[in-house]
C-alpha cells in the first residue's frame, strides 16, 4: 500500500468513527449524568432542566433547618401535587401563577434557580418571622381554598387532616 492509500484508510477505518464514537460517549454521558441528577436529587430542588416539580414535599424545618427561629416541627404536608396547582391557576387566569404562591417571584427562574431556603426565609420575614411559618402557610393555602369553596369551585381541601395526615403528610 502507498502511503496516500494508507491515510485514507485510516481517515476512513479509524479517525472518522473513533470522533464519532466520541462524539456519541459525551452525548451519553451527559444523558446519563443528567438522568443521575434527577433521580438522586430530593424532589424539592430549586433548579430544574425541565421546569417546576410534579409533586413536592412541604416540610421547611427538615429541609431548611438553618433558618433561625422556627418552631418545632409538628406537620408537614407530603406528596403537594404542584403541578395540579399550577394548572388550576392557569385555568382561572391568574396571570404569571408562581407568584400566586411564591410571593415576590416575578420570574419561574426566580422560583427554579433561587436557593430554596433563603428564598422562603425571605418570604417568611416579609410575613412576620420564621415563627409564624404555621400562619404564613395557612394564609396562603387555605385562604385561596376557602375562597374557591365559597364561590362553589372545585378546590383542595380546607381541613386540617385534608393536607396533614397523622403522620405527618398529606394523604
Amino acid at each position: 500500500m502507498k502511503k496516500k492509500e494508507i491515510k485514507l484508510v485510516q481517515e476512513r477505518f479509524v479517525r472518522k468513527p473513533f470522533q464519532a464514537l466520541c462524539g456519541m460517549g459525551l452525548v451519553m454521558l451527559f444523558v446519563a449524568l443528567t438522568a443521575f441528577n434527577g433521580l438522586a436529587g430530593d424532589n424539592n430542588s430549586t433548579a430544574s432542566i425541565s421546569g417546576p416539580p410534579e409533586f413536592v414535599d412541604i416540610n421547611v424545618q427538615k429541609s431548611c433547618p438553618d433558618i433561625k427561629g422556627l418552631k418545632k416541627d409538628i406537620k408537614s404536608v407530603n406528596h403537594f401535587s404542584h403541578k395540579a396547582h399550577i394548572e388550576a391557576l392557569k385555568k382561572e387566569g391568574k396571570g404569571f401563577v408562581c407568584a400566586q404562591c411564591h410571593n415576590g417571584a416575578k420570574t419561574e427562574d426566580d422560583v427554579l434557580k433561587a436557593d430554596k431556603c433563603k428564598r422562603l426565609e425571605k418570604e417568611l420575614e416579609a410575613t412576620g418571622g420564621a415563627g409564624k411559618l404555621k400562619n404564613h402557610f395557612h394564609d396562603q393555602c387555605l385562604k385561596c381554598h376557602k375562597e374557591l369553596k365559597k364561590e362553589n369551585k372545585p378546590t383542595g381541601p380546607t381541613s386540617c387532616k385534608g393536607c396533614h395526615n397523622r403522620k405527618g403528610g398529606a394523604k
